[in-house]
């Protein structure tokens, strides 16, 4: 009995229970850690999906279609009447430029689609490609470090679709909205 009370007083264990539950809280303590972040994970991914931008989609732009709310992409817009289906056409090869950011060149490559909502447009767009890939080319060869600020992208889709509706003007209609589909900046 007084080896017990020697070892207890020196900082050891007094039996080898004591030394197991030491164990058990560390493994506990573990598992609580984890659990929490996963908690954290999982609330910062829900609260980052609700806070994230809107991008329309096929079925949200039919909805613009019909008249309804909703945020517009660069080129199209809701109206009351009924509209046709939207066609797209990929303007292939991918377009690739050389640019200067105002610090040191920068190689752009991006494909880009349209979308018209009469095939007599889309014609037109295959009919005068060179011309429409020539003032994409212009536009794109354009950019500058504002390419990479905050709505770059999009005031570049507004340029690209002002570039296209200069060479594309049909009384059927006009090319509504530019995509780009892939884009890289090095």
């Amino acid at each position: 009995m007084a080896d017990e009370e020697a070892q207890v007083e020196e900082g050891q264990p007094a039996d080898k229970k004591s030394g197991g539950r030491n164990w058990l809280v560390i493994v506990l303590s573990a598992f609580v850690g984890v659990l929490l972040l996963a908690f954290g994970l999982a609330a910062g991914y829900i609260f980052g999906q609700m806070s994230a931008p809107k991008v329309p989609m096929a079925s949200q732009s039919e909805a613009l279609a019909d008249g309804a709310e909703g945020t517009e992409v660069a080129g199209e817009s809701g109206s009351d009447e009924e509209q046709s289906e939207a066609i797209f056409k990929s303007l292939k090869p991918e377009f690739t430029v050389n640019f200067h950011d105002g610090q040191k060149e920068r190689y752009l490559m991006a494909a880009v689609d349209v979308m018209a909502r009469s095939q007599e447009v889309i014609d037109l767009v295959d009919k005068n490609m060179p011309v429409v890939r020539y003032q994409i080319l212009r536009v794109l060869g354009r950019q500058d470090s504002s390419l990479f600020e905050e709505g770059g992208k999009d005031q570049l889709l507004t340029e690209v679709l002002a570039a296209i509706q200069e060479v594309i003007d049909s009384p059927e209609g006009n090319v509504e909205a530019v995509y780009l589909t892939s884009f890289v900046v090095q």
